[in-house]
């Protein structure tokens, strides 16, 4: 039994398809049957059921599929720690985050780093608007992220890290004092930008009867901040976006009701083939609980 052996099975067992199988991995059907075949004669038993319409796995191969991908993952997992150690690095650590989650980061890290000085992190900023990628093509360890963006909870671990606040945002030099929001112009973010705000700001005006006047809608945080301190209008944001702005010169609102609340959450892949990974799953965990 070898890997290419076990990368084949799996293979075949995701797409039921050898053709399909031999196109994911890149190489010839032929090759995909000869393992296949090969692996069936070392157990013993038969895998697959095989007709001219459609393949499907025996009850001998739905017993055999998870062994199968533990092997996989473990020799994945050797050979990043391997290439690690080759790299003389100690560690390396990906991480997603969604702009709204950010503060819920900083602890966590400060905690990973106290226990892992050497472990190096890199932090990259998605929007709201990206959903999560296979992990075979990811090159993130984890995502803080809103809940809402996870599109397939049961291929993922998470946990809930906090709820934040969405807040009505305006300027505090320009506030005309109008407490009617239908009178109002909106800054907002785009929802091709973060789709769950966009989303919540305009659930919020169908619930109190209203269709806002959007002026503009933008990309990125600071020019819906700088627009609104600007008084160019009003705008929805969770509280949690405004921590690097002047709050002088904003007047922040946060919405009582919790149904305005934003979920954020860490996810991870559950097979954690990165070692440094697993640590700081632990250390998460641990700062959750405290």
């Amino acid at each position: 039994m070898h890997l290419n052996q076990i990368a084949s099975f799996l293979a075949v067992s995701k797409t039921l398809n050898f053709t399909g199988a031999a196109r994911q991995l890149g190489i010839p059907q032929s090759t995909i049957s000869r393992q296949i075949g090969d692996l069936e004669s070392q157990l013993g038993v038969r895998l697959f059921y095989r007709t001219k319409r459609d393949v499907q796995l025996t009850d001998e191969g739905r017993i055999f599929l998870p062994y199968a991908q533990e092997i996989s993952d473990a020799a994945r997992k050797g050979t990043y720690a391997v290439k690690q150690i080759h790299e003389g690095l100690a560690g390396r650590l990906s991480i997603a985050v969604a702009d709204a989650c950010r503060g819920d980061l900083t602890q966590i890290l400060t905690a990973f780093h106290q226990k892992y000085p050497d472990i190096s992190v890199d932090i990259t900023r998605i929007s709201s608007g990206e959903s999560l990628m296979d992990d075979t093509d990811s090159p993130f360890d984890f995502w803080f992220i809103y809940r809402d963006m996870l599109l397939d909870p049961e291929s993922y671990g998470s946990i809930q890290i906090s709820r934040v606040p969405l807040a009505l945002v305006r300027s505090a030099a320009g506030r005309s004092g109008k407490q009617d929001l239908s009178a109002e112009k909106f800054i907002l973010l785009s929802e091709q930008a973060d789709p769950i705000i966009y989303m919540q700001a305009m659930n919020y005006c169908r619930t109190h009867r209203f269709t806002p006047q959007i002026a503009n809608t933008f990309d990125d945080v600071s020019s819906v901040v700088l627009s609104v301190t600007a008084g160019l209008g009003v705008s929805f944001l969770p509280a949690s976006l405004l921590a690097g702005s002047r709050k002088s010169e904003l007047d922040v609102s946060p919405l009582d009701d919790e149904s305005y609340e934003i979920s954020c959450i860490a996810a991870w892949k559950p097979s954690l083939l990165n070692p440094a990974a697993s640590l700081f799953l632990e250390t998460l965990k641990e700062t959750v609980r405290e």
